[in-house]
């Protein structure tokens, strides 16, 4: 169960609490909804990888600031870790395209679904 995140969440501590449940490697979009995985190297279509949670970010101070950091697994290497995206109107039509073409697999218990690992309070991690 998550707790309502505030306005305040910010992306540090997102990318922090993914880190601490071991989603610490770092994945980078690339044209033609391709992303790379920076542990491996390794450069896959966005279709290839399965979206373990999402996060979103709605920029409390700007709109503009909408963000997306999304829990992945290289399919290569095994590195979990996450890749930030932009969504909404302003998002970038690469970020836009990959966020269409990961497969959805929140609801595998791996982690919340739609929540980072500091959104949940401490007394409902044990």
């Amino acid at each position: 169960m998550t707790s309502n995140p505030s306005d305040n969440t910010t992306l540090t501590s997102v990318l922090a609490g993914y880190a601490s449940s071991g989603f610490d490697a770092d994945f980078s979009s690339r044209d033609d909804s391709v992303i790379e995985c920076l542990t491996c190297g390794t450069m896959l279509p966005a279709s290839q990888y399965t979206i373990v949670s999402l996060r979103r970010l709605e920029g409390a101070s700007d709109p503009d600031d909408m963000m997306a950091v999304v829990a992945v697994t290289c399919p290569t290497c095994g590195a979990q870790g996450v890749l930030v995206l932009g969504y909404g109107p302003m998002a970038s039509a690469q970020d836009s395209d990959i966020l269409v073409a990961l497969r959805d697999g929140r609801g595998d218990d791996t982690l919340e679904a739609d929540a980072s690992p500091s959104d949940t309070s401490d007394s409902e991690r044990s």
